[in-house]
Parts: C-alpha cells; sequence; structure tokens
C-alpha cells in the first residue's frame, strides 16, 4: 500500500478506536495501569502494521487479536458485541483504502459516533460486591449452603484437626502443619 493510503488507513483506525466505547472508558478508567494511553496508542499502530504485512485479514482474525489485547493488556471483556462492529469498520476501511476510495472513506468516518463515555452507566454485577450506589441488601439466600461434614471422620479425628486451627483476632484463620503420626 502506498504511503499516503497508509497513513490514511493508520488515521481511519485511529478514529475508529477513538470512537470505541470500551477502550475509551478503559483508558480512562486506567484499566491498562499507568500506561493505559500509550497501550492504546500502540493498537493503533499494531493493527495498522499488521494489515501491512498480511493483506488478507479476516473480520474474525481481528475480532480475536482485539479481543486478546482488551483482555491481557487492560482486564477488560468487551461482551456488548462492539468487537465484531470494530473489527468490521477497520476491515472496511482497509478495503477502501486498497481502493483508493478517499471520498467514500472521508463519508464513512464523518458517519462515526464521536464516543461520549458521560453517557456510560454503572452496572450492578451479579454479586453485588461492587458498582452503582444500591441500597440493595444480600439476602441469605444470596449464599451458598455451608457444606457438610465429610461422613468418614471420626470424633478422635475431628479434634485432632480443630486443634491444629487458630482463629486470630483479625478474622484470619491460621492452619499449622500436624506432626507426623507413627
Amino acid at each position: 500500500m502506498a504511503a499516503p493510503r497508509r497513513e490514511a488507513f493508520r488515521g481511519a483506525i485511529d478514529r475508529v478506536l477513538n470512537s470505541w466505547t470500551v477502550l475509551k472508558l478503559a483508558v480512562s478508567h486506567g484499566f491498562g495501569g499507568a500506561d493505559s494511553q500509550a497501550k492504546a496508542d500502540w493498537m493503533v499502530y499494531a493493527i495498522d502494521q499488521w494489515f501491512l504485512e498480511n493483506s488478507n485479514i479476516e473480520t474474525f482474525e481481528l475480532e480475536d487479536f482485539l479481543e486478546d489485547v482488551l483482555n491481557t493488556e487492560f482486564d477488560t471483556i468487551a461482551d456488548d458485541g462492539s468487537l465484531s462492529q470494530i473489527s468490521r469498520l477497520i476491515c472496511g476501511f482497509y478495503r477502501l483504502c486498497q481502493s483508493g476510495d478517499e471520498g467514500k472513506m472521508a463519508e464513512e468516518l464523518s458517519k462515526l459516533p464521536p464516543c461520549n463515555v458521560q453517557q456510560c452507566q454503572n452496572v450492578q454485577p451479579a454479586n453485588g460486591t461492587e458498582g452503582g450506589d444500591s441500597n440493595e441488601e444480600v439476602s441469605d439466600q444470596d449464599t451458598p449452603p455451608p457444606l457438610p461434614d465429610p461422613p468418614c471422620m471420626s470424633q478422635k479425628e475431628e479434634t485432632e484437626s480443630m486443634e491444629t486451627e487458630a482463629v486470630e483476632d483479625d478474622g484470619w484463620t491460621t492452619v499449622s502443619k500436624k506432626g507426623k503420626r507413627r
């Protein structure tokens, strides 16, 4: 691909990734650590380089790559269907760059909505431990029932087992190693 087309493609990748809410939230909340923005910038370069070296990249391959990067670099899982959408957009812009249709590319880029992370909402996780300021209380029904005692433990073994555990003041249980029986 010629240098001007390659620059146009890199600009398209940058524009697509900057309009992706999942990535913007991951960067703005520092899910990638202190260098979250550098990782997002690296993604533009990596995708551009990958397409430069491989002209026949399929949408599903790019989707897998983006999923892996989000998971490993940002500790994020995108389950909103945006991975396939972003992959289709980038692959589409690559085909437009290859064909040299700059007018169509500019038109498609102008259709991309700006990323608006202010419209995002906190979602209460299933376990109810984080997110939102919900006043719901966790009921006893949400906690699993205690495990039954093993049926083969004798009273003597149970007493010895209890002797090896000591409950600390902070709520932690210290389990010490039993001596060898002879």
